[in-house]
């Protein structure tokens, strides 16, 4: 079992060409993708994968402690992974959609309300009334003091909203119809700025999280699809549709000082393909990101290259590259070896035998 922790540690990207400089570190962690009816995790070194089936999933939301819960809406059922043994460890009636700060012993909820819970026994702590008809998007400050929230529908029939929550005082500070069609947002606190991908006017903005005020933008040549600050927050990384049937990785670095916030340098990397997602790596050095029709390809954000491509069945309706390492909640250690049923049952627990389902896995072979 340790062997088995230790290979599920050390798993990293989707990578079966991968080729790392001798300077850069490996990246680290679980890349998982939402496909067809699966999820889908992919070993670093061979390419090799372990496809499980969930149904169909949309998001997927990575937990403290090497938990993924994958839910799926259409069963109304959700499946949750473990990240150290690599398997389905249990599936939960209802849906599961933990949004996770820096405290691994509660997470926050949508469902209307913003509902705290506690975590892993699921009681609630708070409720605020806010009214959120159609999350697509959540973003928790790093202290867990207050929420991010983009609203829409994947067709932006309904406009696309920005809701900022304070969970300290239990207060919906805004909620504002946004210009354009955003399609994701991401959090620098290094830099204090919001960046807004705008699909429709071709460019990334950026704003103060607390008013939304403008501060910036970033022009792109084609559809903005994501973004995600890298490396120490000041490297803002875009996937870009550049509308020919490829994309482009835009990376704008930023450097603050006495004259402010400036824009230090600029690169861009091709994609062999359009963009559909894209994700960080824990410690933010590299980013993976989902093509049109299934490829991946993994980014040295440092060294401004390609460092691996790799195929999924079909292209993803989701990606996040997860920290199996990350410590989960503190849970009781219970005489009798099992845990009350009013704690839940998602909590992944390891044991000897080989009946709970955390043997060794079967790898798929990569294709040729």
């Amino acid at each position: 079992m340790q062997i088995l922790r230790t290979a599920a540690i050390s798993f990293v990207v989707l990578a079966i060409t991968a080729l790392c400089s001798a300077k850069a570190k490996p990246p680290t962690g679980v890349l998982a993708a939402s496909v067809g009816n699966s999820v889908i995790l992919v070993e670093p070194t061979s390419g090799r994968t372990i496809t499980l089936e969930t149904g169909p999933v949309g998001w997927l939301f990575p937990a403290p402690g090497g938990v993924l819960f994958a839910p799926d809406v259409i069963n109304s059922q959700t499946s949750v992974i473990s990240l150290l043994s690599l398997a389905i460890v249990d599936r939960l009636d209802g849906l599961t959609m933990p949004h996770f700060s820096a405290n691994p012993d509660r997470y926050t909820a949508i469902a209307d309300d913003v509902v705290t819970l506690s975590y892993p026994d699921r009681a609630v702590i708070k409720r605020i009334s806010a009214k959120i008809v159609h999350p697509w998007q959540v973003i928790m400050a790093p202290d867990g003091a207050a929420m991010l929230i983009l609203e829409r529908l994947p067709d932006g029939s309904t406009g696309t909203h920005m809701s900022t929550v304070n969970l300290i005082t239990s207060q919906v500070v805004y909620r504002r119809l946004l210009p354009g069609d955003i399609r994701h947002i991401s959090l620098s606190p290094q830099l204090g700025l919001l960046a807004l991908a705008d699909a429709e006017n071709n460019q990334v903005h950026l704003v103060e999280p607390a008013t939304l005020a403008p501060m910036a933008a970033r022009p792109t040549p084609g559809q903005p699809i994501d973004v995600a600050f890298t490396l120490d927050g000041k490297t803002m990384a875009t996937a870009v549709d550049t509308g020919d049937g490829a994309g482009i990785l835009d990376l704008a670095h930023f450097k603050t000082g006495k004259k402010g916030m400036q824009l230090k340098k600029t690169h861009s990397i091709p994609l062999s393909a359009a963009p559909v997602r894209l994700a960080a790596s824990p410690g933010g050095k590299y980013v993976a990101i989902a093509l049109d029709g299934g490829s991946v390809a993994v980014v040295d954000i440092e060294g401004r290259v390609i460092t691996g491509t790799g195929a999924l069945p079909d292209t993803p309706r989701d990606l996040r590259w997860c920290d199996p390492t990350r410590e989960g909640p503190m849970i009781a250690d219970w005489s009798d070896g099992e845990v009350p049923a009013e704690f839940g049952t998602f909590v992944p627990k390891v044991k000897d035998d080989k009946s709970s389902g955390l043997e060794e896995p079967v790898w798929k072979k990569p294709p040729d």
